[in-house]
């Protein structure tokens, strides 16, 4: 079956929350036109995830599997709903860890855990399947990262076609994972929408990367200049992509993701401001090009570094003064200049003013500010699902 269009696949997204309120709203949900059968109702099995962490943890409705009918005889949907204000659904999104995934490529552990905890219910539902040949991977938010999470799956488990269409979701995956994903699904079967003034797309900050690998999904363009909770309203993907079509909604490359644009925006003396929704996006930039100038090779040795035992802000921040370090010592200046630029900018835009030269930039102080990042980033996006 070719790809469902815009609408029908952000029309799923959107209706799957209502799994989680009362019998009457699941039935309307199965009496769309894409489940009807002319054998009866189709097979379906509700999904109840583990959300959250330690103490604040809980089990949750969560998404659905369902046979598809009539013109989707042949198709499998497994639906996903996003984050909520259910205070353990940002527990999930909080745990900033990397795991292996099932699949083999470290992810997102919040993410990963939600989907174990769904898998054995999935793997139930796709015995006598075998006639489908198509599985469709849908999901908001939260669920569009757990939805990236069981097509990797899907794609190195089972010998079906994948097709995963993601709105307003988080980042998955480490490279590797999102490099995996992107080979074994195709980049033609990966539909990531997103408003540009949505703030949960761009966190967790780098490692972390989007799918597909390369290339930057299907972009929504938003006349507010900053983020906003409006953007990450399911109910606004679908009126916003309602009469699209994926064509319509490729995106070009962005400027950050041109080298020589990074290294302007981080000479920049323009002050930035945490208020543009484009701010983040730049530092996750920075983020990477200066990375990448210090091990010298790219997102696949930073992968490897990553998965170590110390938190990401400890090994983003050790990296970073490292790159310090070689600077002093072997006369490269030009490496700890792009750092001390990148630290400068950073602080700019968690409000803490530019940092003069005096300022020594120590392992623990570089932390420090990356902690505070990954808060403030988290807080936005946290912001954006309990506004709405």
């Amino acid at each position: 079956m070719p790809e469902l269009s815009p609408r029908i696949a952000s029309e799923l997204a959107e209706q799957i929350y209502s799994i989680n309120k009362d019998a009457r709203d699941q039935k309307l949900f199965l009496a769309r036109p894409e489940f009807q059968s002319a054998n009866g109702p189709t097979k379906k099995q509700n999904l109840t995830a583990e959300v959250g962490f330690r103490l604040l943890n809980t089990k949750d409705a969560f998404g659905m599997c369902v046979q598809g009918g009539k013109s989707y005889e042949n198709d499998i949907f497994i639906i996903f709903r996003g984050s909520t204000s259910l205070a353990a659904d940002w527990m999930t999104n909080a745990r900033l860890g990397i795991q292996t995934s099932d699949s083999g490529f470290p992810v997102h552990i919040g993410f990963n855990s939600a989907f174990k905890s769904m898998l054995p219910k999935i793997k139930d539902f796709l015995q006598g399947t075998t006639k489908t040949t198509t599985v469709h991977c849908i999901g908001h938010s939260l669920g569009g990262a757990v939805a990236s999470i069981t097509a990797a799956w899907l794609a190195t488990n089972t010998t079906k076609t994948v097709k995963l269409y993601t709105f307003g979701a988080p980042k998955p995956g480490l490279y590797s994972f999102a490099k995996n994903l992107t080979n074994k699904v195709g980049k033609k079967n990966i539909y990531r929408t997103y408003h540009a003034t949505d703030p949960v797309p761009m966190v967790p900050i780098f490692p972390f990367i989007q799918v597909p690998v390369p290339g930057f999904g299907h972009y929504i363009p938003s006349s507010e200049g900053i983020l906003t909770a409006q953007a990450h309203d399911m109910r606004k993907y679908v009126h916003s992509v309602t009469g699209s079509s994926w064509k319509n909604l490729e995106r070009i490359s962005p400027p950050y993701a041109i080298e020589s644009s990074v290294e302007l925006w981080l000479k920049s003396k323009t002050p930035v401001s945490a208020g543009s929704h484009k701010i983040w996006q730049w530092i996750n930039a920075g983020l990477i090009y200066v990375i990448t100038k210090i091990v010298g090779a790219s997102a696949i040795a930073i992968n490897s570094i990553a998965m170590g035992a110390m938190t990401l802000a400890d090994n983003i921040a050790w990296m970073l003064q490292k790159g310090i370090e070689l600077g002093k010592k072997s006369g490269l200046t030009d490496v700890s200049k792009w750092v001390l630029l990148l630290m400068s900018k950073i602080m700019q835009a968690l409000g803490m003013g530019v940092p003069d030269d005096s300022l020594e930039m120590t392992q623990a102080f570089i932390r420090n500010i990356l902690v505070k990042l990954m808060r403030r980033t988290n807080e936005e996006a946290q912001k954006a699902v309990a506004s709405i």
